[in-house]
């Protein structure tokens, strides 16, 4: 049995898939088994993974229809074989001694161990912060009760600190297995990372962050991640939030998170509500248009409705946006999701609330109007 199971779905990606599965036969560490998954790829990405299962014993080669990443992950899982699963794209590539590093650590006990990653081409301004991995040195964290795990997942954990892309870690099969822990596979849902992180998380007390950076994360413009529609993050957050609430509710040893989960339901839509917001003022649209965005990516909205606002003056939740960057960032996103919910208040008040969130639209505006100036300019002198 190999030690570690390498999962790669492939997709029309054939003018980096090579450079991506030599990463992997580069491993210095070499007890391992390499999954490519062909999901239905158009181009002649099929018949290199066969060409580099025909040389080497350790690859196995699957061609199945296109069905998505989540649904090759999964045809990856369900012929794993090794203690461990580690998931790569096949558009990055993994640094030599990326097994080698993370491998002894798992041995020794860890159920997840966490590693850095560079971006190439290199992120610049706001998205280098968006990207960044913060961890400076080797990490313990042991979430030994049910208190502490929760007070992870609710914090830490969804603030992205550890961020929860599935390629920067190693997993162990046993809990996968143990759990049925699978990607989501609706077509719908993006950041299908997050989904199956999220799910191992509620099951993992033992992590490991390490600062070495062993991991290239390749940017270009074919990416998923280049493509989507960011208001669409909404239906993503929602059918995940839903099925991990049904997920903890079923697993005995998730009672505690399943107990305490609606102030966590809200703080994981907070983020979709976030992005609504600068997707709404930054195309003009009015709160009934935003609205209606909403509405029509929320599989139940009179459930959505009743969660998110008896949650909304939660003691959980206000000590959650206390902790978000800047007073003004906070006060934006409470009035803007109290405005957009319709959370009842007097007539006063309400329209104290309207007053405030106009001024706070027309700043932001101004900003965004310098912002697109600027990169003209740049551009133009270029």
């Amino acid at each position: 049995m190999p030690k570690v199971s390498v999962i790669v779905p492939v997709y029309q990606c054939e003018d980096y898939l090579c450079a991506c599965i030599d990463s992997v036969l580069a491993q210095r560490f070499r007890d391992f088994e390499l999954i490519l998954v062909d999901d239905g790829s158009p181009d002649g990405c099929g018949k290199i993974i066969d060409g580099y299962a025909g040389r080497d014993s350790r690859i196995v080669a699957v061609h199945q229809k296109n069905g998505g990443p989540s649904s090759a992950r999964n045809t990856g899982l369900s012929r794993a074989k090794g203690e461990y699963v580690y998931f790569l794209d096949s558009d990055d590539m993994m640094d030599p001694e990326l097994l080698e590093t993370a491998v002894p650590c798992m041995d020794s006990g860890w159920d997840m161990t966490v590693f850095g990653f560079r971006t190439e081409p290199p992120l610049k301004g706001e998205d280098r912060k968006r990207m960044a991995y913060r961890v400076r040195r080797r990490t313990e964290l042991v979430l030994d009760t049910d208190e502490k795990k929760y007070a992870f997942i609710s914090g830490p954990f969804r603030r992205r600190a550890i961020r929860w892309e599935v390629w920067n870690r190693l997993f162990r099969r046993d809990l996968i297995e143990k759990w049925n822990i699978r990607f989501g596979e609706d077509r719908r849902v993006f950041a299908e990372d997050m989904y199956f992180t999220y799910f191992y998380m509620a099951h993992c007390s033992r992590i490991l962050l390490l600062p070495d950076i062993l991991y290239t994360y390749r940017r270009h413009d074919d990416s998923g991640s280049a493509q989507y529609r960011r208001h669409l993050m909404i239906y993503s957050s929602n059918r995940m939030t839903e099925a991990y609430y049904e997920h903890c509710g079923e697993s005995e040893d998730c009672r505690y998170l399943y107990e305490h989960f609606l102030p966590l339901y809200y703080l994981l839509h907070k983020g979709a509500v976030r992005r609504l917001r600068r997707y709404q003022w930054a195309n003009g649209l009015n709160m009934g248009e935003a609205e209606e965005i909403l509405k029509n990516n929320i599989t139940d909205y009179p459930v959505f409705y009743s969660r998110m606002t008896r949650m909304f003056s939660h003691p959980e939740v206000r000590k959650s946006y206390r902790k978000d960057r800047g007073p003004l960032l906070q006060l934006t996103d409470r009035l803007y999701t109290a405005e957009l919910l319709r959370i009842p208040r007097t007539g006063a008040v309400r329209a104290v609330r309207k007053g405030m969130l106009r001024i706070l639209r027309g700043a932001y505006m101004r900003r965004l109007g310098a912002m697109r100036r600027k990169k003209k300019k740049r551009e133009e002198t270029a």
